[in-house]
């Protein structure tokens, strides 16, 4: 049973009483054993679903406190499964964990990539560096799988499976939450927040766009939001590198490139830092031509070819659609090839076109099964315009780029956005175009509930600036205070240059150094927009 003091709290008890910021679960052992083998009906869930079964629960004991590593509480694993609607459609796998003393909120991770491996949430958010788990913090934590199992992408040609990976899932998997923290802890949750990076980040605005009801804040990192669409520019940047021989850059020639920037952008911003924060001035600054070979021919690791600055310059123009996308988006684009974007994505080691980033990770699996519906589909040569009615359909099933946010808005929710200078599997250009329209849609009021950050050096999770920041207690504090963050500062975690700090610039602003102090410091640094 529930302590009775929090218990009669929880469920309103005098007028007088302390509003409770927590819950204890005193037969927790007994609690979570009870729970295999129960089911919920399809009438919890506000999709279809064939109901949901808690297949396995088992506590997991307290970890004390050891050095600066706060304690882990006690807390009951639950992992079970949502039946599909039809029994021939494939189940969302999920993970629920429920400490013994909860806070009265939940969060719920976002997954990655084409995810089908069940997300535990028994670590840390994504990009949380070593902020405290929110597990550690009493939060009830969540994820799954997203509908299907393992990471081939045949499962685009399962509708229902495409459509749980779109969004349906994020849905399907908060109500499942739900059930469950009213069937164990006797009482709802007070809060929900997603968090995600990526694909998880594409899930975070769906969340937000279509699930507004359920969230009361979102933590978006480098969302995904136009998956489809970015999709389509992958493979465009690809075949021109691989397409045409020589076309491709090697390592030395890319060593090349990023050190030409280095010299002539580093700078900018007041410091060599090994970023490049002033990305307006670095456009003037520097110019790939001063690169090119002699005549235009490649003649070795000192120069670009004509060819291999065509690809550069492809990545770095935005690629016109045919047709519109969902949202009225009509390109995606630029990457960021000029300002020591992570160009390990599009160009291989090797040489092959078939070990790059680009293609081992999406584009055969993409491209087969989601856009052309046909797994002996060849890779080389897909023209998207011949597949319109179905890049159409798959574009929908995923796109996250709606601006309408009123119920999310009129709810009091809160969104940051969180996006760096170097990603080169999705554009911070894409973000910004998304806040933008935002911006359009909601004028002065936009401030009200979002935020949205660019971190220089920072790429797709890691890079010369690996951003780590507590965003969990920023997003919290602005939900429960009504206190936005302001001049957030971040931490780096990459290997070389790890523990230095830098302020998160709301965008259209970026760090500056102020000419004297510590380098290392965000104290010296100040946030400007040109």
């Amino acid at each position: 049973m529930l302590l009775t003091t929090i218990a009669m709290s929880a469920c309103g008890g005098s007028n007088n009483s302390p509003t409770p910021t927590s819950v204890k679960i005193s037969d927790a052992a007994t609690r979570c054993a009870a729970l295999v083998g129960t089911t919920v009906p399809p009438s919890a869930f506000a999709l279809p679903t064939g109901g949901a079964k808690f297949t396995a629960a088992a506590i997991v004991p307290s970890v004390p406190a050891s050095g600066t590593t706060p304690a882990t509480p006690e807390y009951c694993k639950v992992t079970g499964s949502i039946a599909a609607a039809s029994a021939s459609d494939s189940s969302i796998l999920y993970q629920v964990n429920l400490p013994s003393e909860w806070n009265f909120k939940t969060v719920q991770f976002g997954g990655a990539g084409t995810n089908g491996t069940v997300i535990t949430a028994e670590g840390n958010v994504v990009n949380a560096g070593s902020a405290v788990t929110p597990l550690q913090r009493g939060f009830v934590t969540f994820g799954g799988d997203s509908g299907h199992q393992g990471g081939s992408a045949e499962f685009f040609l399962n509708d229902t499976a495409t459509a749980n990976y779109g969004k349906l899932s994020v849905k399907k998997t908060k109500d499942l939450a739900t059930a469950l923290i009213q069937t164990y802890y006797k009482t709802a949750q007070k809060r929900n927040y997603y968090i995600g990076g990526s694909k998880g980040g594409q899930e975070g605005l769906h969340a937000a766009q279509s699930y507004a009801a359920d969230y009361d804040g979102v933590m978006a990192y480098y969302p995904a939001a136009q998956f489809g669409s970015l999709v389509l520019s992958w493979y465009r940047l690809w075949e021109t590198a691989y397409s045409t021989p020589g076309a491709a850059l090697l390592p030395a020639k890319v060593t090349l490139l990023q050190n030409a920037v280095r010299t002539a952008c580093d700078n900018l911003d007041g410091v060599a830092d090994g970023i490049v924060s002033n990305l307006e001035a670095c456009k003037v600054a520097f110019s790939v031509q001063t690169l090119r070979c002699p005549g235009g021919a490649d003649t070795g690791d000192t120069c670009l070819s004509d060819k291999q600055i065509a690809t550069l310059d492809t990545g770095a123009s935005p690629m016109n659609f045919a047709f519109p996308m969902p949202n009225g988006i009509s390109s995606v684009g630029p990457w960021p090839m000029y300002n020591l974007g992570d160009l390990s994505f599009i160009f291989s080691a090797s040489g092959l076109g078939t070990d790059s980033i680009y293609y081992l990770a999406f584009l055969p699996g993409d491209i087969k099964y989601a856009f052309v519906g046909d797994a002996n589909a060849p890779v080389t040569g897909f023209d998207y315009r011949l597949y319109k009615s179905r890049v159409d359909r798959m574009t929908n099933f995923y796109d996250a780029s709606n601006p309408n946010l009123d119920n999310f808005v009129n709810k009091n929710g809160k969104l940051l956005l969180v996006h760096g200078t170097t990603d080169l599997l999705v554009p911070t250009s894409m973000t910004t175009a998304y806040y933008n329209s935002l911006g359009a849609r909601y004028g002065s009021k936009l401030k009200d509930f979002a935020r949205y950050y660019i971190a220089p050096g920072f790429g797709h999770g890691s890079g010369a600036f690996t951003l780590q920041w507590d965003s969990l207690t920023a997003l919290d504090t602005w939900v429960e205070t009504g206190k936005a963050p302001e001049s957030p500062v971040v931490t780096d975690g990459a290997a070389t240059t790890k523990g230095r700090t830098r302020p998160l610039c709301e965008y259209p602003s970026w760090p500056r150094y102020n000419g004297t102090g510590d380098v290392n410091l965000a104290a010296s640094y100040a946030c400007v927009a040109s």
